[in-house]
C-alpha cells in the first residue's frame, strides 16, 4: 500500500502522505485498524510517522494481507474491506454482520462473519463473494489444515469445531469440545495431525484429531444430522482462568489465563510441563530470539517465560512480529502503537486513532 494513495484516499488528493516525494516513501508500512474510528491507520515502520488514514467501515478489528491488498474485517458492517496498494477501497459484500477472523487456503480467503453464523468465501483478486458456509452460532477464529483442505472454526454457542471442505466449501462435520462449552482459541500442529481448541467457560484446552469428523451435508440441507463425533476428542486439560487464545509450536502448546495471570505449557499430548506465574492479563505469546515473550494487556511491559523484562510505552492488546526480534503493539486502550525491539526496548511510540486493534506490515 502506497503510503501517497492512502493519503488520497484519505485526504482527497495529497500529494504524499509524509508530505514528501515518491523517493521519500517508506519500505515498510505499518496498517493498523482502529476499532473507534473506523479507519486503517497507516505507519512508516522505520520512523513512527503517520502517513494518512483509510476509512474502511463500522468496527475494524483484524486485518490481513491477500494478493497484494490488505483486507479488513469489519464487524460492523455486511462486508469485509478491502484496500489496493493505490488506497482505493472496495466493500466485499459478507451478506451477513460481523466479519471477525480470517483465513486462506487456495488462493481463496475466508473471513468467520460472528454475527451471522457463517464463513464466507471470497475471492481476493475478484473481490467477490464466493460462497457462504453455515457453521455453529457466534464462530470465531479460524484453522487451516496444511494441505488447506479443512478449515477449522470455534463456535462460541455451540461449543464445537466446525469442521468445513474448502474445495467444496460445504460444512462436513463438527467437534463436540464438551457440555456447555465456549470455543474462542483453534490452532493446528504445523504437521495437522492434531488440533487444539480453547473453552473459555469451561478453563479447558481440547485436543483433537483434525481428520476424524467424515463427510456430511452442509449444515441446514433436509436434516438435523450435525455429524458430531465426540470421539475426534484426544484429551483435554485444566488451564487458568478466562482463557481466549493459545498458541501451538512444533513441542509445545501455550494457553494464556487472562483471569489468574497465567501461561499454562503443555507438551503435544496436552501434558503440563509448566505452569508461568506473575503475568497481569496476558492475551498472546510470540518466540523470537530464542525466546518467548508474553504480552500483557495490564502491564506496560513485554516479559519472556525466562523473566526478562522489556518496557513499553503502555500495556498492548495485540503485537505483531516484523522480524528481527521486533513487534508492533497496539495500545488499545491508550491509543497509541509502538515498534518494540526485545533487545534494544521501545524504538518509537505513535498517536492512533481510537482503539488501535491489530496490525499488518504492507
Amino acid at each position: 500500500m502506497s503510503p501517497g494513495g492512502a493519503a488520497d484516499a484519505a485526504d482527497g488528493g495529497a500529494s504524499g502522505a509524509a508530505g514528501g516525494d515518491a523517493g521519500d516513501a517508506p519500505e515498510r508500512v505499518v496498517a493498523v485498524p482502529c476499532e473507534g474510528a473506523d479507519v486503517l491507520a497507516l505507519f512508516d515502520l522505520a520512523t513512527g510517522d503517520a502517513l494518512g488514514e483509510v476509512p474502511v467501515g463500522s468496527h475494524p478489528v483484524h486485518a490481513t494481507t491477500c494478493r497484494g491488498r490488505t483486507f479488513v474485517a469489519t464487524m460492523g458492517e455486511r462486508s469485509v474491506t478491502a484496500v489496493d496498494p493505490d488506497g482505493e477501497v472496495t466493500r466485499v459484500d459478507t451478506g451477513v454482520l460481523g466479519p471477525s477472523h480470517f483465513a486462506s487456503a487456495n488462493g481463496e480467503l475466508y473471513v468467520s462473519c460472528s454475527a451471522g453464523d457463517v464463513i464466507a468465501a471470497i475471492d481476493p483478486v475478484e473481490l467477490t463473494l464466493i460462497d457462504r458456509i453455515g457453521v455453529g452460532a457466534e464462530p470465531h477464529e479460524l484453522a487451516v489444515g496444511p494441505d488447506e483442505r479443512r478449515l477449522y472454526s470455534g463456535s462460541r454457542r455451540d461449543g464445537v469445531v466446525d469442521v468445513v471442505s474448502t474445495a467444496a466449501h460445504e460444512w462436513v462435520g463438527a467437534v463436540d469440545a464438551g457440555p456447555e462449552a465456549r470455543v474462542q482459541g483453534v490452532a493446528l500442529a504445523s504437521d495437522g495431525h492434531r488440533g487444539y481448541a480453547v473453552d473459555q467457560d469451561g478453563g479447558r484446552v481440547v485436543a483433537f484429531a483434525p481428520d476424524a469428523v467424515g463427510n456430511a451435508d452442509a449444515r441446514g440441507a433436509a436434516s438435523d444430522e450435525t455429524n458430531t463425533q465426540e470421539g475426534a476428542v484426544l484429551g483435554e486439560a485444566p488451564v487458568g482462568g478466562d482463557p481466549y487464545d493459545l498458541v501451538v509450536s512444533a513441542d509445545r502448546v501455550f494457553v494464556p489465563g487472562r483471569a489468574d495471570g497465567t501461561v499454562h505449557e503443555f507438551s503435544p499430548d496436552l501434558t503440563l510441563e509448566a505452569v508461568h506465574e506473575g503475568f497481569s492479563r496476558p492475551v498472546d505469546l510470540f518466540k523470537t530470539n530464542g525466546r518467548w515473550w508474553v504480552l500483557d494487556a495490564e502491564a506496560a511491559r513485554l516479559r519472556s517465560l525466562d523473566g526478562a523484562v522489556v518496557d513499553t510505552s503502555a500495556p498492548g492488546l495485540v503485537a505483531a512480529p516484523v522480524g528481527g526480534g521486533r513487534f508492533v503493539v497496539s495500545h488499545y486502550d491508550d491509543d497509541r502503537v509502538s515498534l518494540v525491539d526485545v533487545a534494544e526496548g521501545t524504538v518509537w511510540t505513535a498517536d492512533a486513532p481510537a482503539y488501535p486493534f491489530g496490525a499488518v506490515v504492507v
